[in-house]
């Protein structure tokens, strides 16, 4: 009989546990530096794991990430792949209804560098070849500056840097918080080429609306991280104060 009670323990217990801590698939770009890489042993890391780390601790919840491509992360939330996503675009009110983002936990400003010397403001840009990350919804914007043929897409960051070192692209137009990861680690001997450039509403984390409550705890989580400084402490960590 005191082994029947005590297996019934154990299995509320486990029970308990589970409806308070789930695991949360979570969709990240698998190399996207500073947001998001991963090594060799499966380890994510960067600013957004680190963000999200500290929201699925605050929402108790296990994170488990899992790399996606930009390109697939709205057919992946609709199959069930992924609970979640980060998204390389903006916070945007085009997708359907049966999407939902969360509150904006960055910032979507763009901002242009150059190596080029005799380029010293946003006129100067008119007709030069200007390299950009694909997927980053920044194409519209350079077409104010040059023509299509003078946009240079890339896949990934360090080819660009390198192209704008070599001045194979005269400038880049950039996530203004890349840029700031790039200049603090001196990764860049570039200079900034005017003010940044409004754009979007922020980056939100992604959903179906059918996970509008796990939005919601997301939502409450992200604000509190921001209110009680953490939020300060992780992004100092990778983009300076």
């Amino acid at each position: 009989m005191k082994l029947i009670r005590h297996i019934i323990f154990f299995t509320l217990l486990m029970s308990s546990i589970c409806a308070f801590s789930t695991t949360v698939k979570v969709g990240v770009v698998k190399f996207l530096p500073p947001f998001s890489s991963v090594d060799t042993s499966n380890h994510y890391f960067g600013f957004c794991i680190d963000l999200l780390n500290e929201v699925c601790k605050r929402i108790n919840e296990t994170c488990e990430y899992i790399a996606i491509a930009p390109q697939s992360i709205l057919d992946e939330l609709e199959k069930g792949a992924v609970d979640i996503s980060l998204t390389s675009t903006p916070i945007s009110n085009e997708l359907s209804t049966e999407f939902i983002f969360s509150i904006p936990y960055m910032t979507s400003n763009g901002q242009f560098i150059t190596n080029n010397s005799n380029i010293k403001g946003l006129p100067d840009l008119q007709n030069k070849k200007i390299g950009v990350m694909s997927e980053s919804n920044l194409e519209n914007v350079i077409k104010l500056y040059t023509s299509d043929e003078n946009i240079k897409e890339y896949t990934q960051l360090n080819n660009l840097i390198a192209d704008l070192a070599d001045n194979s692209i005269d400038a880049a137009l950039l996530n203004a918080n890349i840029v700031k990861y790039l200049m603090n680690n001196k990764l860049t001997q570039a200079q900034l080429v005017g003010n940044p450039v409004t754009l979007g509403n922020g980056y939100g984390i992604l959903a179906l609306n059918k996970n509008a409550a796990l939005i919601n705890k997301v939502n409450k989580a992200l604000l509190e991280i921001e209110n009680d400084g953490t939020y300060e402490t992780i992004y100092a960590k990778y983009f300076g104060k």
